[in-house]
């Protein structure tokens, strides 16, 4: 940062500029690092990043984490060319992130929603093909059916849509592995004999580096991209924003309003 009042948010894992994560850098502010949900935070400068200039506040907010954790699994180990399938799961703050920044790549992307009436918020956003699970529970071959299988599936449903996943994604296709646990403690089991068939590659990432994170930035400077917000919530009914965000039936980020 060079000038007093720079618009900045705060990198995520505040220690981890570049490379690999180790054990060393794991500290996460608003987790390890307290002090986040706050009207005023002061931050050593090598942990801020600047922000663009089209964001609002509330827009600015919901990059440090989900906006960063799709751009890691969309841009991650081998970026998807133009034209390939990109899948997403649900509508909450990552899946619409990794929508996003896949037509931003070129891509065509499917979306599987919990149901049929977000559907049309969906293709709005520029989603080539939507199902909805609660109409098409057995959605992973309708999937690769209509799209000749999926290149990429950014996998944010856990235990509840993994082998459908499986199911939909292309011979030596990737998915990126972000819920590996549900909120019952149920974890992610892989299915033998689609795995041995799919022959597809499993990978995790745990949202990124303050590198990537500028990357990202100034990728959304450049094409102005707005992110979607679900609802904002006043400082003083964070804990009602934190239950609002816990049900689960929003569409994408769910802010609190610090300023």
């Amino acid at each position: 940062c060079d000038a007093v009042a720079d618009r900045v948010t705060g990198s995520y894992f505040a220690r981890w500029v570049d490379g690999r994560m180790h054990p060393g850098i794991v500290d996460q502010l608003g987790c390890t690092l307290d002090g986040m949900l706050s009207e005023y935070a002061l931050l050593d400068e090598q942990w801020a990043v600047r922000l663009p200039d089209h964001l609002s506040w509330h827009e600015a907010a919901t990059f440090t984490c989900a906006g960063l954790t799709a751009w890691s699994a969309v841009t991650g180990a081998e970026i998807p060319k133009p034209g390939q399938w990109v899948l997403v799961i649900g509508s909450g703050g990552v899946a619409l992130f990794a929508l996003q920044f896949a037509k931003l790549a070129g891509c065509r992307v499917a979306a599987v929603t919990s149901r049929g009436e977000k559907a049309d918020r969906v293709r709005a956003l520029g989603a080539d093909l939507v199902i909805a699970a609660t109409e098409t529970p057995e959605w992973g071959m309708k999937l690769r059916e209509a799209t000749g299988g999926i290149d990429l599936v950014v996998e944010t449903g856990g235990p509840a849509t993994f082998a459908q996943s499986l199911i939909a994604s292309t011979l030596y296709g990737r998915i990126v592995l972000l819920t590996v646990q549900d909120q019952k403690g149920k974890s992610v089991e892989i299915p033998s004999a689609v795995y041995q068939r799919s022959l597809a590659t499993i990978s995790r990432v745990f949202v990124g580096s303050r590198n990537e994170l500028e990357a990202m930035l100034a990728a959304v400077a450049t094409h102005r991209l707005k992110p979607i917000i679900d609802r904002v919530f006043p400082f003083a009914e964070g804990r009602e924003a934190y239950r609002h965000f816990q049900q689960g039936d929003v569409f994408g980020k769910v802010v609190i309003d610090g300023v």
